[in-house]
């Protein structure tokens, strides 16, 4: 089951999220300020994080930064809501928070969902081939259908 955090301030559309994200099967964490969606990022691994740009204590962008600094996290996916439609909103949370997607609200839930849909999608595509490439690279002598000398 995908986990996905979902950050807002604003606690009737934070609760309209974790609603239609959960009818879609996903586990669905919510936080109401940038310092508990900080603590949730350190306990818990996560699939996706959807922030919002304007949050009381902590700017949606550090959070993004955060996820995206640490080795732990990187490859978090992120999406940045926010009412903010200005170009310079766009480009620093693409370039300088490295957020995988910069959606504006008021949103469509059918148009999150997609989404959301398609960056978990991405997700598990880069996870398979990964391993695709882990095991390519496997050393000489140990392989799974090994057999160890008798002696």
């Amino acid at each position: 089951m995908y986990k996905i955090l979902v950050v807002d301030d604003e606690t009737s559309f934070l609760s309209l999220l974790k609603h239609a994200l959960e009818a879609q099967g996903y586990m669905v964490i919510t936080a109401e300020k940038g310092e508990t969606a900080m603590n949730w990022v350190k306990e818990m691994p996560l699939d996706l994080a959807i922030i919002d740009l304007g949050l009381p204590d902590i700017n949606g962008l550090e959070i993004c930064k955060t996820i995206k600094d640490n080795p732990r996290t990187r490859h978090t996916k992120v999406i940045i809501l926010t009412g903010n439609n200005s170009n310079e909103a766009r480009i620093e949370s693409n370039i300088g928070a490295r957020a995988e997607l910069f959606l504006n609200k008021p949103i469509q839930i059918a148009d999150l969902r997609s989404a959301v849909a398609r960056l978990l999608e991405k997700t598990e595509k880069e996870k398979l081939l990964l391993r695709a490439s882990f095991s390519r690279f496997q050393a000489p002598g140990k392989t799974q259908d090994a057999v160890k000398p008798q002696g």
